[in-house]
Protein backbone atom coordinates (compact mmCIF):
# COMPACT_ATOMS: atom_id res chain seq x y z
CA UNK A 1 0.00 0.00 0.00
CA UNK A 2 1.08 3.52 -0.88
CA UNK A 3 2.75 5.85 1.72
CA UNK A 4 1.61 9.46 1.23
CA UNK A 5 4.12 10.84 3.67
CA UNK A 6 2.42 14.13 4.56
CA UNK A 7 1.77 13.81 8.12
CA UNK A 8 -1.93 13.00 7.83
CA UNK A 9 -3.52 10.17 8.07
CA UNK A 10 -6.95 8.88 5.96
CA UNK A 11 -8.93 6.09 7.14
CA UNK A 12 -12.44 4.49 5.61
CA UNK A 13 -14.89 3.50 8.11
CA UNK A 14 -16.97 1.87 5.68
CA UNK A 15 -19.53 3.54 3.16
CA UNK A 16 -19.13 7.07 2.64
CA UNK A 17 -17.63 7.83 6.08
CA UNK A 18 -13.51 8.98 5.96
CA UNK A 19 -11.82 10.14 9.42
CA UNK A 20 -8.80 12.32 8.89
CA UNK A 21 -6.36 13.27 11.56
CA UNK A 22 -4.68 16.23 10.62
CA UNK A 23 -1.17 17.16 10.68
CA UNK A 24 -1.27 18.57 14.08
CA UNK A 25 -3.66 15.92 15.49
CA UNK A 26 -7.01 17.27 15.28
CA UNK A 27 -9.58 14.60 14.01
CA UNK A 28 -11.62 14.94 11.12
CA UNK A 29 -15.30 13.70 10.23
CA UNK A 30 -16.53 13.25 6.63
CA UNK A 31 -20.43 12.31 6.49
CA UNK A 32 -21.19 10.59 9.68
CA UNK A 33 -22.69 7.58 9.57
CA UNK A 34 -20.67 5.50 12.54
CA UNK A 35 -22.76 3.55 14.77
CA UNK A 36 -25.19 2.10 12.48
CA UNK A 37 -23.22 2.19 9.32
CA UNK A 38 -22.98 -2.11 8.93
CA UNK A 39 -19.35 -1.40 7.49
CA UNK A 40 -17.87 -0.13 10.08
CA UNK A 41 -15.76 -1.85 12.31
CA UNK A 42 -16.52 -2.27 16.09
CA UNK A 43 -12.96 -0.59 17.13
CA UNK A 44 -13.91 2.40 14.71
CA UNK A 45 -17.13 2.93 16.65
CA UNK A 46 -15.78 2.78 20.11
CA UNK A 47 -12.61 5.00 18.82
CA UNK A 48 -14.86 7.83 17.39
CA UNK A 49 -16.54 8.15 20.87
CA UNK A 50 -13.29 7.79 23.26
CA UNK A 51 -11.06 10.61 21.00
CA UNK A 52 -13.47 12.46 19.93
CA UNK A 53 -13.91 14.75 16.88
CA UNK A 54 -12.92 18.23 16.16
CA UNK A 55 -14.85 18.83 13.07
CA UNK A 56 -17.85 16.70 11.10
CA UNK A 57 -17.88 17.81 7.40
CA UNK A 58 -21.75 17.21 5.97
CA UNK A 59 -21.57 16.67 2.32
CA UNK A 60 -25.44 16.11 1.97
CA UNK A 61 -28.76 15.11 3.64
CA UNK A 62 -29.45 11.54 2.99
CA UNK A 63 -29.45 8.88 6.06
CA UNK A 64 -26.03 7.10 4.96
CA UNK A 65 -24.55 10.22 5.76
CA UNK A 66 -25.77 11.89 8.62
CA UNK A 67 -27.64 9.18 10.35
CA UNK A 68 -25.46 9.32 13.60
CA UNK A 69 -24.53 13.33 13.29
CA UNK A 70 -26.93 14.19 15.99
CA UNK A 71 -25.59 11.81 18.29
CA UNK A 72 -22.21 12.61 17.69
CA UNK A 73 -22.77 16.50 18.21
CA UNK A 74 -23.91 15.38 21.73
CA UNK A 75 -20.87 12.85 22.01
CA UNK A 76 -18.08 15.35 20.93
CA UNK A 77 -17.67 19.36 20.75
CA UNK A 78 -16.90 18.94 17.24
CA UNK A 79 -17.77 21.83 14.56
CA UNK A 80 -20.10 20.86 12.22
CA UNK A 81 -19.32 22.07 9.10
CA UNK A 82 -22.41 21.78 6.15
CA UNK A 83 -24.46 23.11 3.47
CA UNK A 84 -26.25 26.43 4.69
CA UNK A 85 -29.24 25.46 4.38
CA UNK A 86 -28.54 22.66 6.83
CA UNK A 87 -28.39 25.22 9.16
CA UNK A 88 -32.04 25.71 10.79
CA UNK A 89 -32.53 22.12 10.46
CA UNK A 90 -29.39 21.57 13.11
CA UNK A 91 -30.50 24.09 15.20
CA UNK A 92 -34.02 23.31 15.43
CA UNK A 93 -32.53 19.27 16.32
CA UNK A 94 -30.94 21.09 19.31
CA UNK A 95 -27.36 21.60 17.90
CA UNK A 96 -25.94 25.05 19.25
CA UNK A 97 -25.73 27.53 16.14
CA UNK A 98 -22.45 28.40 17.63
CA UNK A 99 -20.96 25.19 16.52
CA UNK A 100 -22.32 25.36 13.21
CA UNK A 101 -20.82 26.60 10.44
CA UNK A 102 -22.88 26.83 7.33
CA UNK A 103 -21.36 28.45 4.17
CA UNK A 104 -22.00 27.47 0.40
CA UNK A 105 -20.17 26.07 -2.86
CA UNK A 106 -17.57 28.80 -3.44
CA UNK A 107 -16.88 29.69 -0.16
CA UNK A 108 -13.98 28.90 1.96
CA UNK A 109 -13.81 28.59 5.85
CA UNK A 110 -11.35 27.52 8.29
CA UNK A 111 -12.10 24.70 11.08
CA UNK A 112 -9.61 23.19 13.08
CA UNK A 113 -6.64 24.28 11.25
CA UNK A 114 -8.02 23.10 7.80
CA UNK A 115 -8.99 25.45 5.32
CA UNK A 116 -12.31 23.67 3.72
CA UNK A 117 -13.79 25.27 0.30
CA UNK A 118 -17.14 24.06 -0.80
CA UNK A 119 -17.55 22.19 -4.41
CA UNK A 120 -20.46 21.04 -6.87
CA UNK A 121 -21.57 18.08 -6.44
CA UNK A 122 -24.17 16.06 -8.60
CA UNK A 123 -26.33 14.49 -6.20
CA UNK A 124 -29.89 15.01 -4.17
CA UNK A 125 -30.22 15.55 -0.62
CA UNK A 126 -33.12 14.97 1.77
CA UNK A 127 -34.33 13.59 4.83
CA UNK A 128 -36.83 11.23 5.97
CA UNK A 129 -37.90 13.12 8.99
CA UNK A 130 -40.73 10.90 10.70
CA UNK A 131 -42.68 10.17 7.86
CA UNK A 132 -41.30 13.74 5.80
CA UNK A 133 -39.46 14.06 2.94
CA UNK A 134 -37.43 17.64 4.34
CA UNK A 135 -35.04 19.25 1.98
CA UNK A 136 -31.51 19.60 3.13
CA UNK A 137 -30.53 22.12 0.73
CA UNK A 138 -27.94 20.55 -2.01
CA UNK A 139 -25.22 18.15 -2.35
CA UNK A 140 -21.78 18.87 -2.40
CA UNK A 141 -17.82 18.24 -2.01
CA UNK A 142 -14.84 19.55 -0.30
CA UNK A 143 -11.56 20.56 -1.26
CA UNK A 144 -9.67 20.40 2.31
CA UNK A 145 -6.24 21.95 2.52
CA UNK A 146 -4.01 20.88 5.83
CA UNK A 147 -1.57 23.73 7.01
CA UNK A 148 1.26 22.04 5.62
CA UNK A 149 -0.33 22.57 1.96
CA UNK A 150 -1.38 19.03 1.60
CA UNK A 151 -5.08 18.77 -0.24
CA UNK A 152 -7.52 16.31 -0.19
CA UNK A 153 -10.27 16.48 -2.43
CA UNK A 154 -13.50 14.92 -1.21
CA UNK A 155 -16.11 14.40 -4.36
CA UNK A 156 -19.31 13.86 -2.04
CA UNK A 157 -21.82 11.96 -3.80
CA UNK A 158 -22.01 12.73 -7.23
CA UNK A 159 -21.64 12.11 -10.84
CA UNK A 160 -18.85 13.32 -12.94
CA UNK A 161 -19.01 16.61 -14.25
CA UNK A 162 -16.61 19.15 -16.13
CA UNK A 163 -16.48 21.21 -12.78
CA UNK A 164 -14.02 18.77 -11.59
CA UNK A 165 -11.85 20.04 -14.36
CA UNK A 166 -12.01 23.68 -12.03
CA UNK A 167 -10.96 21.77 -9.00
CA UNK A 168 -8.00 20.39 -10.19
CA UNK A 169 -6.91 23.42 -11.83
CA UNK A 170 -7.23 25.77 -8.91
CA UNK A 171 -6.44 23.47 -6.39
CA UNK A 172 -4.37 20.60 -7.68
CA UNK A 173 -5.25 18.18 -5.14
CA UNK A 174 -2.55 15.28 -4.05
CA UNK A 175 -5.33 12.93 -3.34
CA UNK A 176 -9.00 12.73 -4.43
CA UNK A 177 -11.79 10.36 -2.37
CA UNK A 178 -14.83 9.74 -4.64
CA UNK A 179 -17.52 7.07 -4.95
CA UNK A 180 -17.35 4.44 -7.57
CA UNK A 181 -20.55 2.04 -6.69
CA UNK A 182 -23.13 2.94 -9.11
CA UNK A 183 -26.81 3.26 -8.99
CA UNK A 184 -26.85 6.36 -6.33
CA UNK A 185 -22.75 7.67 -7.49
CA UNK A 186 -20.72 7.35 -11.06
CA UNK A 187 -19.14 3.76 -11.64
CA UNK A 188 -15.99 3.05 -11.66
CA UNK A 189 -15.59 4.40 -15.32
CA UNK A 190 -17.26 7.62 -14.36
CA UNK A 191 -14.97 7.78 -11.34
CA UNK A 192 -11.95 7.42 -13.34
CA UNK A 193 -12.94 10.11 -16.05
CA UNK A 194 -13.19 11.94 -13.26
CA UNK A 195 -9.58 11.10 -11.79
CA UNK A 196 -8.52 11.95 -15.41
CA UNK A 197 -10.26 15.90 -15.15
CA UNK A 198 -8.52 15.74 -11.89
CA UNK A 199 -5.01 14.55 -12.15
CA UNK A 200 -4.34 14.18 -8.29
CA UNK A 201 -1.88 12.19 -7.60
CA UNK A 202 -3.46 9.18 -5.70
CA UNK A 203 -7.46 8.23 -5.33
CA UNK A 204 -9.12 6.44 -2.66
CA UNK A 205 -12.35 5.21 -3.65
CA UNK A 206 -15.64 4.86 -1.45
CA UNK A 207 -19.16 4.07 -1.26
CA UNK A 208 -18.51 0.95 -2.62
CA UNK A 209 -19.77 -2.85 -1.08
CA UNK A 210 -21.91 -1.73 1.66
CA UNK A 211 -25.60 -3.43 0.18
CA UNK A 212 -25.52 -5.40 -3.56
CA UNK A 213 -26.50 -2.39 -5.38
CA UNK A 214 -23.07 -1.14 -5.02
CA UNK A 215 -21.42 -3.23 -7.13
CA UNK A 216 -18.18 -0.76 -8.34
CA UNK A 217 -14.56 -1.86 -7.24
CA UNK A 218 -11.20 -0.33 -6.89
CA UNK A 219 -9.76 -2.97 -9.54
CA UNK A 220 -12.48 -1.70 -11.91
CA UNK A 221 -11.82 1.76 -11.08
CA UNK A 222 -8.34 1.23 -11.89
CA UNK A 223 -8.96 -0.74 -15.14
CA UNK A 224 -10.92 1.86 -16.45
CA UNK A 225 -7.89 4.38 -15.36
CA UNK A 226 -5.39 2.99 -17.62
CA UNK A 227 -8.09 2.50 -20.42
CA UNK A 228 -8.05 6.38 -20.26
CA UNK A 229 -4.22 6.88 -19.44
CA UNK A 230 -4.84 8.33 -15.96
CA UNK A 231 -1.86 7.82 -13.86
CA UNK A 232 -3.56 8.25 -10.25
CA UNK A 233 -2.25 5.66 -7.78
CA UNK A 234 -5.57 4.28 -6.83
CA UNK A 235 -5.15 3.07 -2.96
CA UNK A 236 -7.95 0.66 -1.73
CA UNK A 237 -8.42 0.92 1.79
CA UNK A 238 -11.10 -2.15 3.48
CA UNK A 239 -13.20 -0.48 6.15
CA UNK A 240 -11.27 -0.26 8.86
CA UNK A 241 -7.96 0.81 7.23
CA UNK A 242 -5.36 4.03 7.13
CA UNK A 243 -3.07 5.46 4.96
CA UNK A 244 -0.71 8.09 6.36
Amino acid sequence: MASIGRDTTISWLGHGTFHITTPEGKNLLIDSWVETNPACPDGWKQRVRNEGLDAIFITHGHFDHIADLLSLATLTDAKIVCMFDLVSWLTAQGVGEERIVGFNKGGTVEVAGVRATMTKAEHSSTYNDNGTLVSLGEAVGYVLRMSNGFTIYHTGDTAVTYDMLIVGDLYQPDLTILPIGDHFTMDPRQAAYALKLIRSKYAIPGHFGTFPLLKGTPDQLRQHAQDFGVHTEVIALAPGESVA
